[in-house]
């Protein structure tokens, strides 16, 4: 297993940040910033699932360089949609 210190993935999370702020400042378009995002997403989960690190550690880095900004996937809303009616009938219905 590799293993990296806790301190330089939580630098590493630092400077997707500002790589996100960065982006989002001069207008990158919505592929690059898809991508900045998962980077950073990945890092959070990483951080958290082996590193021990709360989610308020990571907000404590977050807040100061890019807000309380979500990069998590937005949910699509579709309220007419039933999920307990299986797919198959419900491309049926359409």
């Amino acid at each position: 297993m590799i293993q990296i210190p806790k301190e330089e993935l939580l630098e590493s999370l630092r400077l997707g940040y500002i790589e996100y702020r960065d982006c989002v400042i001069t207008g990158s378009d919505a592929v690059d910033l898809a991508h900045v995002k998962g980077y950073c997403v990945t890092i959070e989960q990483i951080l958290s699932a082996y590193s021990g690190v709360s989610k308020e550690k990571i907000i404590e880095i977050k807040r100061p360089i890019i807000g309380d900004v979500s990069l998590r996937r937005g949910k699509k809303q579709d309220s007419n949609t039933d999920y307990d009616v299986p797919t198959i009938f419900r491309k049926q219905f359409d």
